[in-house]
């Protein structure tokens, strides 16, 4: 095991420098089982530092995670180990069990929290049935061009109301089939409150490999469920297509007929938009309280989306022109 001098010898994640309690949050690994991989096995080599503890490097983590995958998929830890990673990868392509069908698509998954998305990139980056496409830091500030996908998986060290609000948020953006929140600590009012939006809520740490069943069977079973309004309503609606400036202009724009449908829809859509945000953040006394506005919501999401296609084919039946759709990620002001 080789030595740091004192002065680099500093765990720092930025330089790519882990100590092994990190390591074994990246990695989902018990920390008895790195010491015994490590001893054992030689999986990885950390360095030491000066106070003589293990130091970890950006490429231990990524060879411990893709030890974690192969063992998960059944392979023994003693028959792999000494493999390098290419073949070791080579080995997870034909893992033992059943596998997806060649035309079967891999499932998309966007993954809000950087240390989690590290973790799920590495392991997962040998399956068939799932991947990571993106990773964002926080749901708070929402970087332009985020992929749709089929999965979003957010990792929340708390889940309060503001909390509850940027994940509404995301979820409107992306458009997801499945969200999956990993939690730290949350009250039963807000698990319940995660419950009734359609969230399926996990207690931190998370197994990558029990991630990837619990993605693969929830998105199955949304694929063979009908969805009368409560489904509908657990289901967050499309971003808001039309600015409120534009609205505001249609609502008094001069139509060539007396028909002043484009202006009754705009005015419409100007008060659902209002609610909608009010509901959003309106404060909630209780836990029936809360589900009761998260449900007002979600009802005053799904109506202005289906008025705003509906204006839409107003608008193109009228001549007017459609306004560009907002940035990505903006909320249409």
């Amino acid at each position: 095991m080789t030595t740091l001098p004192a002065d680099i010898a500093e765990a720092d994640p930025a330089a790519g420098r882990y100590r092994i309690a990190a390591v074994s949050k990246l990695t989902g690994i018990p920390v008895p089982t790195i010491r015994i991989w490590e001893f054992r096995y030689q999986a990885v080599q950390p360095v030491r530092s000066g106070g003589n503890s293990r130091l970890y490097s950006r490429a231990d983590v990524d060879r411990l995670c893709l030890l974690k995958a192969a063992v998960d998929a059944g392979f023994q830890i003693g028959t792999v180990a000494a493999l390098a990673d290419g073949p070791l990868r080579e080995r997870l392509k034909m893992r033992p069990g059943p596998m997806p069908a060649a035309s079967a698509r891999s499932a998309s998954a966007v993954v809000c929290g950087e240390m989690l998305g590290a973790r799920l990139t590495a392991a997962w980056q040998a399956r068939h049935d799932i991947s990571v496409i993106a990773v964002i830091a926080d749901a708070g500030t929402l970087p332009t061009g985020l992929p749709s996908a089929d999965v979003l998986i957010v990792e929340s060290p708390t889940v309060s109301v503001a909390d509850l609000q940027a994940l509404r948020r995301l979820r409107s953006l992306l458009q997801p089939q499945l969200t999956l929140v990993i939690y730290g600590y949350a009250t039963r009012h807000s698990l319940a409150q995660l419950d009734d939006e359609g969230v399926i809520a996990l207690g931190a740490p998370s197994d990558p490999a029990h991630l990837a069943r619990i993605c693969q069977l929830g998105l199955a079973a949304r694929g063979k469920v009908q969805k009368p309004i409560e489904h509908l309503l657990r289901e967050p609606a499309a971003a808001r297509r039309y600015s409120l400036p534009f609205l505001a202009a249609l609502r008094d724009l001069p139509t060539r007929v007396p028909c002043e449908c484009p202006n009754h829809l705009a005015e419409l859509l100007s008060r659902l938009a209002a609610f909608e945000h009010y509901s959003l953040a309106c404060e909630s006394r209780s836990p029936p309280d809360a589900r009761l506005h998260a449900r007002m919501h979600a009802a005053a999401s799904r109506c202005r989306e289906v008025l705003e296609q509906v204006l839409g084919d107003v608008l193109d039946h009228e001549g007017i022109a459609q306004p560009p759709p907002p940035a990505t990620g903006a909320e249409p002001g």
